[in-house]
């Protein structure tokens, strides 16, 4: 069974490992290993999660979901950003008066259960009751999984594509991804 709900600041652990592990599989092949095996990226994603200001003054918000009573995914959305930053959070200039789903992820175990579809669902209706006419998102464009998703879902490339900048670490060396914009009518 499946809930959807508001994130919640003693959800941080269960929302950083679903980040986590979603892009340890779901991007190995695309970002570097030594990015994704590197202890930096483990402890960068918890205590982002662990520092994140719940609510952001009703902006934005974060839903998780549950599956069988155990949090295994989120979406993060709000106003859209002037320029794309994947998984960098809440921008600070509003893009056309769109929406846009800023991240989107369930860990590993819960793909193929179906948790993706209502929480996408409750993303695009608070998008849509914020008055925003229409979305958008950006999805890493060697990411067939989360394309066949959105598409599914109603998401359409814009053919509007954007570069990645990953970070570097001790451990691995920076990185740049092609990524891909989708929209979606709210109305």
């Amino acid at each position: 069974m499946f809930v959807v709900r508001d994130a919640l600041p003693a959800d941080a652990a269960a929302l950083a490992e679903a980040h986590l592990q979603g892009w340890r599989v779901g991007y190995r092949g695309v970002v570097p290993d030594s990015y994704l095996d590197s202890p930096e990226f483990a402890s960068q994603r918890h205590a982002t999660w662990h520092a994140w200001t719940w609510n952001q003054h009703g902006r934005s918000a974060c839903f998780a979901v549950e599956v069988d009573g155990r949090v295994m995914g989120f979406g993060l959305c709000g106003p859209a950003r002037a320029e794309p930053a994947c998984d960098q959070g809440e921008g600070t200039a509003e893009a056309e008066g769109r929406g846009e789903v800023y991240a989107f992820y369930l860990h590993p175990d819960a793909w193929g259960s179906g948790a993706a579809t209502p929480l996408m669902a409750r993303c695009t209706d608070w998008l849509r009751d914020q008055g925003y006419p229409s979305a958008l998102l950006w999805v890493l464009r060697d990411n067939p999984r989360a394309r066949a998703f959105y598409e599914k879902a109603g998401w359409q490339p814009t053919g509007t594509e954007g570069v990645f900048d990953g970070p570097q670490t001790a451990s691995s060396l920076p990185y740049s991804i092609a990524e891909v914009e989708y929209a979606i009518s709210l109305c």
